[in-house]
């Protein structure tokens, strides 16, 4: 009988073009997916991926395997949900871990989802950084958690913790509304070497405009700012006009009418949102609720798709 978890592997696979790349994706070892694909190729007595240099394809048999794989993990993921409808509703209480602006952003998007839903689901949510959040799930202590990596900081693999993308949170530079190039489309780092640029006192967010502005060869002056990897109170120095900064879309908490975000034409970049949980089974609790998260990422993906950059 056909491994509903292997025929997953197979579609991964050709999905992404390469084991590495669908090994990225699953969270798993590269060498996990050639032993599944292998396995499954065993059983059906056939090849079903042509291998090169310039990544996998399905042979015949892989293309109509994979037919019928959508068609079993489909039917399997509805009998899983009518089933678990039959026992009742969802309730209980699931344990977030999040980072500031997701405990201000996403934890109201998930428990608005949840509460027309699932309404006897409660979220408790607990401010926590990546390390935390992550230890934090290991353990046991969080169900859930929300973290980010930034494109130039990626976090590589988690032992014994799934991470799920969510969407990409773009860096943009925050400018006063007043300031000459707010009117403008992407601004270039350059052209704001005359500006002073606040700069947190530490954490990824102080890295990340040190990175930029070696980047860009420029040495303004620098007022120091708030701390850690989220520094909200340099936007507001930005509204009162002491200079510009960085930051990422998700974490501004001021108004239109105070700053004003900019795309980086010469320094795009962004970080990943991500959501952290135990490999399953789980509680459906759990799996209600990282299900919302996934609906949630897959939204905002949507939106940031229909939008120029």
């Amino acid at each position: 009988m056909l491994d509903l978890v292997k025929l997953a592997t197979l579609r991964a696979v050709l999905a992404e073009g390469s084991f590495s790349a669908a090994a990225a994706a699953l969270h798993l070892t590269q060498p996990a997916v050639s032993r599944q694909i292998a396995l499954l190729e065993r059983q059906c007595g056939t090849l079903l991926v042509h291998r090169s240099p310039q990544g996998v394809r399905p042979t015949e048999a892989g293309r109509l395997l994979l037919e019928h794989g959508e068609a079993l993990l489909a039917m399997a993921g509805r009998a899983e949900a009518e089933v678990r409808e039959l026992a009742g509703p969802t309730r209980g209480t699931v344990r977030l871990g999040s980072f500031f602006s997701a405990l201000v952003h996403l934890s109201a998007e998930l428990c608005a989802a949840l509460g027309q839903s699932h309404p006897g689901l409660a979220v408790v949510d607990v401010l926590v950084d990546r390390f935390a959040a992550l230890a934090g799930v290991r353990s046991g202590g969080l169900d859930l958690a929300l973290v980010f990596e930034h494109d130039t900081e990626p976090g590589g693999p988690v032992d014994g913790v799934e991470v799920h993308d969510l969407f990409d949170d773009p860096l943009r530079v925050v400018l006063p509304v007043g300031h000459c190039l707010a009117a403008s489309g992407p601004v270039r780092v350059r052209d704001l070497a005359g500006d002073t640029w606040i700069r947190g006192h530490d954490g990824s967010a102080a890295r990340r405009v040190d990175a930029v502005l070696a980047r860009a060869g420029i040495r303004p002056a620098v007022l120091p700012g708030g701390r850690g990897d989220e520094p909200v109170e340099n936007h507001a120095l930005v509204a009162a006009g002491r200079g510009v900064t960085l930051t990422h879309e998700l974490t501004v908490v001021a108004g239109d009418h105070e700053v004003v975000l900019r795309p980086l034409a010469d320094d795009p970049g962004s970080r990943r949102v991500q959501v952290a949980v135990l490999p399953g089974p789980r509680p459906p609790a759990v799996d209600v609720a990282l299900a919302a998260l996934l609906g949630i990422g897959a939204r905002r993906r949507a939106r940031a798709g229909r939008r120029p950059g």
